[in-house]
């Protein structure tokens, strides 16, 4: 069975009866929480004839982002169920569950994580946990603020960090710290989610404090190391002032602080760490495989054949814990969306939505097709165009010819003149009609026959009527 508490949390529970078993005062009886039964079998009244007797309810619950696995109890102290209390073991201390803390994305230059797994949603943790932020974008802004912050009962204490920009962000001007940031001379390293910068054994790194060279001279220091490291510009164009650490060893760790000439610092924070993730499992079709390497920062890239599309993240750093920055991704196959809120008078003739089908369109009759006629699925997920329209054909308002008139009016009412129109002419007392009297609109946005004429029956002679290509030709015998 199962039990839905006021933690909105569901789990097997497990009912255990302390202390005397005897009939208790009805007083002092805990009534039976709400339960959501899976077993269709039990002998309900059987149980609640037992219940009377259960001082104690017993539950596992998992909660968080990885998620984490409690123990919970209730207990029943006359008649009311007091708790929940949790352990994280069995065999531990039962202590309240105080309130969780939500972690809201609302800080787009914050990179947070939590056990060295990056938080990219909305996000609920436990009591007591606690989050790591660094600015999302290396060296190009200096955190202000501490970089740990601990959940205390339903609020975040300290306060998030903030991201202030950097002299390349504000192009040197005002009161910025220095850019601060590191290139791999040789070796590898990668930073971690505490903004540290992991760098393995026997590696060179540079580390470059962007600073406007006509203020002066920059100064690179650092708090433990005896070691006097090289410094100075690194050409004679670009405002980048270099320190170079040759060949680090293991057990290095050190921080490094850059101070303008105008008294504006920024750090960088060095550990040297020797450790390998394990080697990544040989790719296969349609998954396609490029690593540097297993060791720490060595980068793994992933890309999938035509017709297919990664699913999780494209490259894999191996990080300083010995592990991947993420599980590898998969390869799903490409499909192009549906077509929605199709034109009332558009209609699909051919459609394939995966990776180089087609869907081909045409319209009613009396509309013409605006756009493509045919979309492409190309490797993106996207068709190759926008879907195409089928708007109305219309025929030019036609002639009225002198001393005529139009019998029939045009069946739209906006008065144009759809595909289909029959129009019928008459003339008016004492002409007659020469040429055909009535025309139709056609698919082609013409009419079938030029508007005839009103002319004197004494002026009608016997023609003989030609038409070509929606031409009428006339020839009028005089008798000559």
């Amino acid at each position: 069975m199962h039990i839905c508490l006021w933690l909105f949390i569901c789990a097997p529970i497990l009912i255990s009866i302390y202390g005397d078993t005897t009939e208790r005062n009805d007083d002092y009886k805990c009534i039976l929480p709400e339960l959501t039964l899976d077993d269709l079998n039990l002998d309900m009244k059987k149980f609640l004839e037992n219940f009377a007797k259960v001082k104690e309810i017993k539950f596992p619950i998992s909660f968080g982002p990885l998620p984490e696995k409690y123990i919970c109890k209730l207990k029943c102290v006359d008649g009311y169920w007091v708790g929940p209390l949790c352990s994280s073991s069995p065999d531990g201390r039962f202590k309240t569950l105080l309130k969780e803390c939500t972690y809201n994305n609302d800080f787009p230059l914050l990179s947070v994580s939590y056990k060295n797994s990056s938080i990219e949603n909305d996000t609920n943790f436990p009591h007591n946990t606690t989050i790591t932020a660094r600015c999302k974008y290396f060296g190009m802004y200096k955190l202000k603020g501490e970089n740990e912050i601990r959940c205390e009962n339903g609020e975040w204490d300290p306060k998030f960090p903030e991201c202030v920009p950097t002299t390349v962000i504000t192009n040197f001007t005002g009161d910025a710290p220095p850019t601060v940031r590191y290139e791999v001379a040789s070796g590898s390293a990668i930073v971690q989610p505490t903004g540290e910068v992991f760098v393995y054994p026997e590696s060179t790194i540079w580390l470059d404090c962007m600073s406007l060279r006509t203020a002066g001279e920059p100064e690179w220091t650092w708090t433990h190391s005896m070691e006097n490291y090289k410094t100075g510009w690194a050409n004679e164009l670009d405002n980048i002032f270099r320190i170079t650490l040759p060949k680090l060893g293991a057990r290095f760790a050190e921080t490094f602080t850059c101070a303008t000439p105008a008294g504006t610092t920024n750090k960088i924070s060095i550990r040297v760490v020797s450790v390998s993730c394990n080697p990544l499992a040989t790719s296969s079709p349609p998954l396609r495989l490029y690593t540097t390497g297993h060791k720490l920062g060595n980068t793994a890239h992933f890309s999938c054949e035509p017709g297919y599309h990664l699913s999780g993240s494209p490259q894999l750093y191996c990080m300083g814990n010995g592990h991947w920055s993420s599980l590898p991704p998969t390869c799903e196959e490409t499909f192009c969306p549906f077509f929605t809120s199709l034109n009332p008078h558009l209609s699909i003739i051919e459609h394939n939505s995966s990776f180089g089908g087609r869907a081909v369109f045409t319209c009613s009759w009396g509309y013409r097709l605006v756009g493509a006629p045919g979309l492409e699925c190309e490797n993106d997920g996207q068709w190759s165009g926008e879907m195409p329209q089928c708007i109305p054909i219309y025929c030019p308002d036609p002639i009225i010819p002198e001393h005529g008139q139009l019998l029939t009016k045009t069946t739209s009412k906006d008065g144009k003149y759809p595909v289909g129109d029959l129009l019928i002419y008459t003339c008016d007392t004492g002409y007659q009609v020469l040429g055909e009297a009535s025309i139709v609109c056609t698919e082609n946005g013409f009419w079938s026959h030029p508007p005839p004429f009103c002319v004197p029956p004494a002026e009608i002679k016997n023609p003989d009527t030609i038409y070509i290509e929606n031409t009428t030709l006339v020839h009028v015998d005089n008798g000559y």
